[in-house]
């Protein structure tokens, strides 16, 4: 509690500067963050059962996590003649846990990790445990219309940015360079390294090529030479756009070529149909995307498409339907020596004595993620399902810029192909002190191989206790709240489920994940 009465004494506005008519070159911003997460899954008690939908009980073996840390970030920047700038931010996170609060004491099967339930585990993605971190240090140049920013630095783009929604943003090494003419953005970026939200240093690799704490990262399926990172020299990033200058209507292309992962081509679009109360508006969005390089986690093949539509239902409150589509895609091979599929849960099984594969023994695919893999044909090939989009710098951090991302999924995160629907309304107060948001997203992971449908709804609120300034970042303090309840079908054998075979037992696990996710999320931050 201590944390709190430290951030409530400092909610009271500071006094005025006195007024200049030289500006102060610096400026010096941050936050002060206590930020508690829950994560039921599934179950409290080893084999206990629990329904899940009428007439039907599964077991659950999960161990529920909780992660509770506070953190001080403070950020600087000093304007130089001729338009030069320098900055930089240091984030300092504490969960105050004693003996369980360095990263290393967070190995499964040291004391701090239980893996027995009623105990709780840890929740690494908060990642509670210390941080401290210069995650900002960069020289600028900026002129009306073109900035340029060279070195440790957040990054904003839709399919590698800041991902602030823990204790810290993720951040880039490299320079990022942007034109904006009457209405235009041309912008190049070239990053050569990247740094984790739950992670003090910079590392060149990738979510779906390292091990970051709290996350999948590396497939089982891909050989990784010494059980260690798979290294990658970062991404290069192109973008050109266009925003009418009455807001009416915009549109944009980007790249990125991940080294030796994908390249990803993307773009997004919005239209306001008609300026009345209603303010109707449509936007688009897709993308595809392909394996490059040296292909390190495997054969990738996405298309994906996306739309919304969306009104002002009040003044205060915006309304929205959206839906994204990405197709499966089959091959049949002949898997590699020491990996099977197994019909019986449509599952890769990868050999017990190569842990982590050996050379040579990689299946080079990007797969999905609970749902159907693979099914063993008679003449003795395999069908492989695949098809998901691969994310290097948002993989299972929820924050896909896709219309239909909730608060714990995505399609990029389930790294899976299928269709998802979200339907959702925004409150915003006329002081703008109070945001509300209620959504509700559906997911079909279903393909030739097996069904699954996952579906998850949302509550998220925010009130901010001082005035909220139209053009200047707000100073103050905020709580915000957030809940997910997330539900998975032919998670587990049960009574309704009939697509489990019966070769496996009541209650076994049959495409993986927890039948039920429960997430609490609570935020108490003052910024300056």
């Amino acid at each position: 509690m201590l944390t709190f009465a430290i951030v409530l004494a400092l909610a009271s506005p500071s006094p005025s500067p006195s007024t200049s008519s030289t500006p102060n070159p610096l400026t010096i911003n941050g936050y002060f963050r206590s930020y508690l997460f829950t994560r039921q899954n599934a179950s409290n008690n080893p084999g206990a059962q629990f329904n899940y939908t009428p007439g039907a009980k599964y077991s659950s073996t999960g161990v529920n996590q909780v992660g509770w840390e506070q953190a001080i970030d403070l950020h600087a920047e000093y304007a130089l003649p001729g338009g030069w700038y320098i900055g930089g931010a240091y984030l300092y996170g504490d969960p105050f846990s004693g003996p369980c609060s360095e990263a290393a004491t967070h190995i499964k099967g040291n004391a701090c990790v239980s893996q027995r339930p009623p105990n709780t585990n840890p929740d690494d993605t908060v990642p509670d445990f210390i941080l401290s971190t210069f995650y900002e240090g960069y020289l600028g140049y900026r002129t009306r219309d073109f900035n340029a920013k060279v070195g440790d630095q957040v990054f904003d783009s839709p399919w590698a940015g800041p991902a602030d929604t823990r204790i810290k943003p993720e951040s880039f090494q490299g320079g990022d360079f942007e034109y904006t003419p009457k209405g235009w953005t041309f912008e190049l970026a070239d990053m050569l390294q990247f740094q984790p939200r739950s992670s003090s240093t910079f590392i060149s690799s990738t979510l779906l090529t390292s091990f970051p704490a709290g996350n999948r990262g590396l497939a089982p399926n891909i050989y990784y030479a010494g059980g260690g990172n798979i290294t990658t020299p970062g991404f290069l990033y192109g973008r050109i756009g266009f925003a009418a200058p009455s807001h009416r209507y915009s549109i944009d292309g980007y790249l990125w070529s991940v080294t030796d992962i994908v390249n990803m081509y993307w773009g997004d679009a919005q239209y306001t149909l008609a300026e009345n109360r209603w303010k109707p508006y449509i936007a688009l969005q897709g993308g595809l995307e392909y394996n490059a390089g040296a292909s390190v986690i495997g054969k990738i093949d996405s298309s994906l498409f996306g739309a919304q539509i969306g009104a002002h239902a009040t003044r205060d409150i915006v309304v929205s339907a959206s839906y994204d589509e990405l197709p499966w895609h089959y091959d049949n091979i002949v898997l590699p020596a020491g990996f099977s599929c197994s019909n019986s849960n449509y599952q890769i099984k990868i050999p017990t004595q190569q842990s982590p594969p050996k050379p040579g023994n990689t299946l080079a695919y990007f797969l999905p993620l609970s749902t159907g893999q693979c099914l063993t044909n008679p003449s003795g090939s395999t069908t492989v399902a695949y098809g998901g989009w691969a994310s290097p710098f948002t993989d299972n951090y929820a924050n896909a810029p896709l219309f239909t991302t909730a608060i714990s999924e995505s399609v990029a995160d389930r790294r899976a192909p299928g269709t998802s629907w979200r339907i959702a309304a925004n409150y915003d107060s006329p002081n703008r002190r109070v945001n509300f948001i209620i959504g509700n997203s559906w997911f079909d992971y279903s393909n030739a191989l097996v069904p699954q449908t996952t579906t998850e709804f949302n509550l998220d609120g925010t009130y901010r206790f001082m005035p909220v300034p139209r053009a200047q970042p707000y100073h103050g303090l905020r709580f915000r709240y957030r809940y997910a309840d997330r539900r998975y079908s032919n998670t587990f054998c049960g009574a309704v489920n009939t697509s489990c075979p019966a070769s496996l037992a009541y209650g076994a696990s049959f495409l993986g994940g927890n039948p039920i996710f429960k997430y609490n999320r609570a935020m108490l931050e003052y910024d300056f």
